[in-house]
């Protein structure tokens, strides 16, 4: 064995612990002024995705969607061992048919395969089924075991393939990354409520499903920027 190559076992270990530490969903509450960016982060990468024409989210999902999910900047690395992490959002449509107000969670997860390298993307998970709004809800799931999901169509072609398609996934995932759009697997990825952010954001004690479910919160004009744009686009 030569010097270098465990330099290069210290160098890939340290790498995979790094990423074991980042893929804990444990990370810091964001403060109100962190958590008020974080929801015009995703009404932006809401914007840049639905403007992509033909490479769009398919319209017919979000109008018959039941939640809308946003991660801006999920952090994914590997060498050997790989992670992702990252913070966003849900909002779910309420009675009236209308999206309401957000709330916080976060995501990650640890796969272990052959990959190298690290990169930022953007998120977004169109919830179709019941089932996957419930498992959300339930504070605590994980994709492909608890909650099916899928990398989602895009465009027109998408949208026939949907409509075709029966039933419809649990949830439809969607990456955007480099410019890049396109449909990503998340198998293995957990998700949480992030409560101390949502109490940071609207200043309340009320927790994700009321939030989500009742929309009876002082909603900040960061989340009726996103709401609006969210109900355009699902019209």
């Amino acid at each position: 064995m030569t010097m270098r190559q465990p330099l290069n076992l210290l160098k890939a270990a340290l790498a995979a612990a790094l990423i074991l530490a980042l893929a804990a969903p444990q990370a810091l509450a964001m403060d109100k002024g962190e958590a008020d960016l974080k929801v015009r982060e995703a009404k932006v990468i809401l914007d840049r995705i639905m403007k992509q024409g033909d490479k769009s989210i398919p319209t017919d999902l979000l109008v018959k969607a039941k939640a809308v999910g946003i991660f801006p900047g999920m952090f994914k690395a590997g060498f050997v061992v790989g992670g992702q992490y990252g913070t966003g959002l849900f909002c779910v449509r309420q009675a009236d048919g209308k999206f309401g107000p957000p709330a916080f969670f976060e995501m990650g997860g640890a796969s272990v395969g052959f990959q190298i390298g690290a990169q930022a993307t953007d998120l977004v998970l169109v919830v179709m089924q019941q089932k996957g709004l419930d498992g959300i809800l339930k504070n605590q799931v994980k994709f492909g075991a608890d909650v099916a999901v899928a990398a989602g169509p895009v465009g027109r072609r998408g949208e026939a393939a949907v409509a075709g398609a029966s039933p419809y996934a649990d949830v439809y995932s969607y990456s955007l990354t480099k410019g890049l759009f396109a449909g990503v697997s998340l198998e293995g990825a957990g998700i949480g409520v992030d409560e101390s952010t949502n109490r940071n954001y609207y200043g309340s004690s009320h927790n994700a499903r009321e939030i989500l479910l009742e929309g009876q919160v002082a909603r900040p004009a960061s989340a009726l920027a996103l709401i609006k744009a969210l109900n355009a686009y699902a019209h």
